[in-house]
């Protein structure tokens, strides 16, 4: 061969070589924009029926397959449920209605998608009874299979590690061995990102199916303490009258006016008298966090020294820290502390602070202070007590919670120190507490904005 001959045959080698490379860069370039579709499909549908609706669609209006499907499995992947079906032709899709076809099980030793899912590979099914049936009645099966051209049907199993996700059915008018390079392609490219994508759509349906549960606990769970607030409110009123009345005739008696007592009637009393300050706190407390919580706490804030009031009630709890041998001093700012608070509220509020410190002290004292800094008003209750855990410190603050060193004490309502917290938020204080640990004492400070 002459040397013309050897450059005309290197040319055709090497056109031919360009066409094969020129070939595959267009699947290439068709199969990237298809994936393309798929994923804008993939991104803006997130409800699985319509996600996979547009799938089967896109996959159908792209090659004009006689008809495409998708199934999914159940959760414990026993049975698979037909989602989406797309026929080129609409005469034949009245025989493939998806919301009257059954599911289809897994356990099926005869239907290819179940075998296709088991052994996680790809099958090839000849006949539309091995695929369809029993999902839907023979005659519909027959129907189909006459008016179609579907020659063969490729069963692609969606898988996820172990877990069955689904299956992609296509039905062709050819041979599977008649697949062109852009088919293949596509069927390798698409699979795990339609699995992916398919797994999205079901979280997020189950997000949605337990964010509407929650919602739905919720909401009951508030009407249930909603019944609750107005039940204590209820409930706390009907008390107020007899614990008034007894605590009235208790006070009768033990002045004398009723006649004398020996000193075991006197002593009956005070023990009777000290049940009933008790719970005629607890019915305030209860009142206090009805109306909290229901919103109708009425906060009546004027100006006021707030100096006078501490004092009042520092007096007020010396006589109980006297029975139990205890200091009580008090060390108050020279100069006016006004400040916007509402009376009631703050003598309520000095009362559950010094009460708390004398009960909860077995030997030394309470010192209160008051004090101006920052534009603040200060006031702190001091106490050489039983202390406070890290832990007792996190949640102290909370309805119904007790320190470490309640089980010391015989009576107390977890309530307290909760209303002290709303009570000065309301008012648009503060309230904390400090602690070196059991054992040390404790601290408990409010803050005021000064009135300007």
């Amino acid at each position: 061969m002459g040397k013309k001959g050897t450059e005309a045959t290197s040319a055709e080698d090497v056109n031919r070589e360009l066409y094969v490379r020129n070939a595959e860069l267009a699947v290439r370039n068709k199969t990237l924009s298809l994936l393309h579709k798929m994923d804008d499909v993939t991104v803006r549908a997130l409800e699985t029926d319509e996600m996979v609706d547009e799938i089967v669609h896109a996959l159908d209006a792209e090659f004009s397959y006689p008809f495409v499907a998708v199934g999914l499995c159940d959760e414990k992947g026993r049975r698979l449920v037909w989602k989406a079906f797309a026929c080129i032709d609409g005469k034949t899709c009245p025989f493939l209605p998806v919301e009257s076809m059954k599911p289809l099980s897994l356990a099926s030793r005869t239907n290819a998608i179940a075998l296709a899912i088991r052994s996680r590979r790809r099958r090839v099914a000849s006949t539309l009874a091995s695929v369809l049936s029993p999902s839907i009645p023979d005659e519909h099966v027959k129907l189909f299979a006459k008016s179609s051209r579907v020659k063969s049907t490729l069963v692609l199993p969606l898988v996820s590690g172990d877990r069955p996700v689904g299956v992609l059915v296509v039905g062709m008018d050819r041979s599977s061995r008649d697949l062109t390079a852009y088919e293949r392609d596509t069927f390798s490219s698409l699979i795990g990102p339609i699995t992916i994508a398919i797994q999205k759509a079901e979280t997020y349906a189950r997000l949605q199916r337990t964010t509407k549960q929650l919602r739905e606990a919720n909401h009951k769970l508030r009407a249930l303490d909603a019944m609750k607030t107005e039940f204590l409110s209820i409930a706390s009123h009907q008390l107020r009258t007899p614990l008034a009345v007894m605590k009235g005739y208790i006070g009768l008696l033990k002045s004398g006016m009723m006649g004398p007592l020996v000193p075991k009637q006197d002593e009956t009393l005070a023990r009777m008298q000290d049940g009933t300050e008790q719970l005629i706190l607890l019915v305030n407390h209860l009142l206090d966090v009805s109306r909290i919580e229901s919103g109708r706490l009425v906060m009546r804030l004027v100006p006021t020294d707030i100096r006078g009031l501490l004092e009042g009630v520092t007096k007020f709890i010396q006589g109980k820290a006297q029975e139990r041998g205890l200091t009580l001093s008090c060390e108050m700012s020279e100069v006016p502390v006004n400040v916007d608070v509402d009376v009631e509220k703050v003598k309520e509020v000095f009362m559950n602070l010094l009460d708390n410190a004398v009960k909860y002290t077995e030997t030394g004292g309470v010192k209160v202070r008051m004090w101006t800094e920052g534009g603040l008003a200060k006031v702190s209750v001091s106490d050489t007590g039983r202390g406070l855990t890290a832990e007792d410190l996190e949640k102290l603050f909370q309805k119904f919670v007790t320190g470490s060193a309640s089980k010391h004490v015989q009576t107390t309502t977890g309530l307290g120190l909760y209303v002290v917290r709303k009570l000065m938020e309301a008012m648009g204080g503060t309230a904390n507490a400090e602690s070196q640990g059991t054992g040390t004492g404790s601290t408990f400070t409010l803050t005021f904005p000064l009135k300007k």
